[in-house]
């Protein structure tokens, strides 16, 4: 079972601004006093099936395979479609807007795994964080591709998209890593894009502030160490007490409170960087960096986009689905003959299983789906030239995985699939 999230909070939705109900849990790299290996910066969102039929992020499959990848050492994300538990809006017939749910749950988690520092020195400026003299420096050297067909070696850090049955699906469906991220790369500064990015910032900050606090002994007791936490109380919570507890307007005004002060420190450092730019010129008296020609503008001008985050981190992406929806049932659900993709979108998004890691796992008792379809569908992709998509299919399991035996043998499936891409030997009990 997954413990309490070490943070809760809400994200407005790349779509239509529709407001998702989000968590991301750390594992035990990210305590204080941890005195492990370190964290990889491994990290993995896990969506929930079908909300009409009670899907959501408090699925017990979700909570299966986020707990075998927060044991794994990635931080963990879940959050609710639209229309599921506390989150707003309603299920779409198309299931286009819950692709833009998960989209603006993938730009959150890089963004806030890239300004996510454990080993943080605390400045002496309580008001200061890292991220205000630049952002943090990461040491991959990856280029700036999903990575596609790269070697087992690749140093990056590994980002798992993951679903179960209808969020299987929507997975699928998503473009791949990079089209998403170009969505979050220069947006305006009233998109939710922005918002998103600028809440990842956030929260990954006061995290980083908190662990300083914490080592410096500025703050609790290691046996209070859980992290901080949005959506009520940031105190210490029971599970059945918190987890269904909707989000109060006094979160949302600490989260909006925090935005505004990353605003408005960019507007300080573009004044700063302005009083010194006389400074800062070539040999031919020209601006000789980027920061030092956006100084140049007026005190008062207002941006209309963030900047584009410097070095952002660079990381391997892999899919793994679980009970994925394929054939008929994939249109009843959703409907999705109404608004299918396009035929380069479609192509695109299935692309990207065969060229990143994918494992799909699967019982043969699934009722949910025609068993031919999946078989020949997982059989196509695996024969692809070059494929690296897998499908594992588990004997007597259903579409719930309640069959004797077989959660274990999901959850075996899915530590050996990431361990063996992070390189490390997973012991199976």
């Amino acid at each position: 079972m997954l413990p309490e999230p070490t943070l809760r909070f809400t994200l407005p939705s790349v779509h239509d601004d529709t407001i998702i109900d989000c968590r991301v849990y750390h594992p035990h790299a990210l305590t204080a006093f941890y005195h492990g290996p370190p964290w990889k910066r491994h990290a993995a969102i896990v969506a929930h099936p079908y909300a009409p039929l009670g899907g959501s992020y408090d699925d017990p499959i979700v909570d299966v395979v986020g707990e075998t990848l927060l044991r794994a050492g990635f931080v963990v994300g879940t959050f609710n479609f639209r229309g599921a538990a506390n989150s707003a809006g309603r299920t779409s017939w198309s299931s286009k807007a819950e692709r833009g749910d998960y989209m603006s749950f993938v730009g959150f988690m890089i963004h806030y795994i890239h300004f996510l520092d454990p080993n943080a020195v605390r400045s002496p400026d309580r008001n200061a964080t890292p991220a205000d003299s630049g952002t943090l420096s990461h040491t991959s050297e990856a280029s700036t591709t999903d990575g596609e067909g790269e070697g087992e070696s690749d140093s990056r850090p590994l980002f798992v998209c993951a679903g179960y049955s209808y969020g299987a699906m929507i997975t699928s469906q998503v473009p791949p890593l990079r089209d998403i991220l170009a969505q979050f790369e220069e947006p305006k500064i009233t998109s939710a894009a922005a918002d998103i990015r600028l809440r990842a910032q956030h929260l990954a900050e006061r995290q980083n502030t908190l662990m300083a606090d914490l080592r410096s002994g500025h703050s609790m007791s290691p046996r209070k160490d859980r992290g901080l936490r949005f959506g009520g109380d940031e105190g210490e919570q029971g599970r059945s007490h918190d987890m269904r507890r909707p989000h109060s307007p006094h979160t949302e005004a600490k989260l909006r409170k925090g935005v505004n002060e990353l605003l408005a420190r960019r507007r300080g450092r573009r004044r700063r960087l302005s009083s010194r730019h006389s400074d800062d010129k070539d040999a031919n008296g020209n601006a000789n960096s980027t920061d030092t020609r956006l100084a140049h503008r007026s005190d008062d001008e207002v941006p209309q986009h963030l900047e584009k985050v410097a070095d952002l981190i660079q990381v391997r992406p892999a899919y793994l689905l679980v009970s994925p929806l394929q054939g008929v049932i994939t249109h009843l659900a959703t409907m999705s003959f109404l608004a299918p993709l396009s035929s380069d979108a479609a192509q695109a998004a299935e692309d990207k299983l065969v060229t990143a890691p994918t494992l799909a796992v699967f019982g043969d008792r699934d009722v949910f789906v025609p068993m031919s379809k999946l078989r020949a569908w997982v059989d196509r992709l695996e024969n692809i030239n070059g494929s690296r998509f897998r499908g594992e299919e588990i004997k007597t399991a259903g579409h719930f995985w309640v069959e004797k035996m077989v959660l274990y043998k999901l959850r075996d499936a899915v530590a050996h699939f990431v361990t063996g891409l992070m390189g490390t030997p997973c012991v199976s009990s």
